[in-house]
């Protein structure tokens, strides 16, 4: 946590809410026990501080329902809601987490368009107009998995390729983890924000056997 920063909890948080079926989370903090003879949530609270520490239990302890059932008067409801929260440039952040940590993906996902619609900018966009701290930019990609996870995780190849050097642990996470599941919607949003291809970025960027593991995940010709 203190090498990284809050980044360091983001694979959390993937986990946590980049998956629409409540049963993968179930598997992973079985495995978790398996492993490290105590709970995922034992070891959140035990190494991090408040108001981290509630925010990442309430994730993943969250058992969410997922069919596609949707509430658009709730969703209008609680647009509102997160506009109060967030209006005073201060997060109100109990109800703000308690809302993304029970409802399920597809409510939240009509309630961040309703919220946008209402209110011009996008709710990620205000909380980031909060502040710049560790709970903002943790809301911020908390948010980011459960409205459009194939962005999110865009996202993350294109932040792990660009600058000097690949951080080959955050390239690794997002292709491994998205590769059975939604890689290809991952790519065509690559190509969309980037303009460019996603198996062109990998190879360019990498090497080896290294270079040649990654574009079988993405299904690229080698």
């Amino acid at each position: 946590m203190k090498k990284k920063g809050v980044s360091a909890l983001y694979p959390i948080v993937e986990i946590a809410c980049a998956s629409s079926s409540p049963h993968y989370l179930i598997a992973v903090r079985q495995a978790y026990c398996s492993l490290h003879e105590c709970s995922l949530e034992e070891d959140i609270g035990s190494t991090l501080d408040m108001p981290l520490r509630k925010i990442l239990v309430g994730l993943v302890s969250s058992y969410r329902y997922d069919k596609e059932v949707i509430s658009m008067a709730l969703a209008n409801s609680e647009a509102d809601l997160l506009h109060q929260a967030i209006d005073k440039k201060q997060l109100d952040q109990d109800y703000v987490v308690w809302i993304l940590s029970t409802r399920n993906v597809f409510q939240l996902q009509a309630t961040f368009q309703c919220y946008k619609q209402k209110f011009g900018n996008s709710i990620t966009e205000d909380i980031k107009n909060c502040g710049k701290g560790d709970i903002e930019n943790l809301i911020g990609v908390i948010i980011a998995c459960l409205g459009s996870p194939e962005r999110h995780f865009a996202e993350v190849v294109r932040n792990s390729i660009i600058g000097h050097g690949t951080d080959e642990d955050m390239l690794t996470r997002a292709i491994v983890s998205r590769a059975e599941i939604d890689m290809m919607k991952v790519k065509d949003e690559y190509l969309n924000m980037y303009k460019s291809s996603m198996d062109t970025a990998v190879m360019g960027d990498t090497s080896g056997d290294y270079r040649r593991f990654l574009l079988t995940l993405l299904g690229a010709k080698i």
